[in-house]
């Protein structure tokens, strides 16, 4: 009986052709994924931002300014779980005081603040809504909340936002700062500025640096908006 069959250099012939579609094809996929992840987290940032000026118009406060929140107030807000990673790296050529947004003051979680109605020394569902301690719950500057439709959010490399709290207005640190959600992009380092002494007025911009950024020996790609400003 006469078998019919591919002979090894036909297959040899077809691997090959496989072997250099896939090399022509996987830059072009792995740019599209790139991308695709850099407009999430921009999309996320954007949506967090929404939010923080919602609840500003119904509270009339910042994430930060509670009276009754943590002590020394809130330097940095962070958006995923207390066990979620937060970068701590800076990257070659990062801007000046980029090594705080990993790792400097006191933090509280965004959910506190937008999910649940807890902006005092305690944190996720339990104790909220206390009198004197957290947002009125009625009244003209009411928190009308929850203001996002998730918990939590953390960006597309599994690391979580973080937010310069430091500088909202209201705050008792230096002023004309922008204040900024950022995330530290696909290298997980981060390189943009956060010092006291960088300012709208004393650096070209203190926003995202990046993303895709090139300072001639290295490309930055922090993702990120700004929230507000302090004046």
């Amino acid at each position: 009986m006469k078998r019919n069959g591919f002979t090894l250099i036909e297959m040899v012939v077809v691997l090959s052709v496989i072997a250099v579609l896939a090399a022509i094809l996987f830059p072009t996929i792995a740019k599209h994924i790139t991308d695709s992840r850099v407009t999430r987290a921009t999309n996320e940032c954007q949506v967090i931002t929404a939010a923080v000026m919602m609840l500003y118009k119904d509270t009339g406060k910042w994430p930060c300014t509670n009276e009754d929140g943590p002590s020394g107030r809130v330097s940095r807000v962070l958006t995923g779980n207390t066990a979620d990673p937060v970068p701590t790296g800076t990257a070659p050529g990062a801007r000046s005081g980029a090594e705080n947004w990993g790792s400097y003051g006191v933090t509280k979680q965004l959910y506190d603040y937008l999910y649940f109605n807890n902006p005092d020394s305690d944190t996720g569902a339990s104790n909220q809504n206390q009198v004197s301690q957290d947002y009125p719950i009625s009244g003209e500057y009411a928190w009308k909340g929850p203001y996002i439709d998730q918990q939590t959010y953390v960006d597309p490399w599994g690391n979580q936002y973080v937010i310069s709290a430091r500088y909202f207005p209201g705050a008792s640190w230096s002023a004309n700062h922008s204040v900024l959600i950022l995330s530290a992009g696909k290298d997980g380092l981060w390189s943009s500025p956060f010092d006291d002494g960088v300012t709208r007025l004393s650096a070209t911009t203190d926003g995202p640096y990046g993303p895709f950024v090139n300072d001639g020996s290295y490309t930055h790609d922090d993702i990120g908006t700004v929230i507000t400003t302090n004046n």
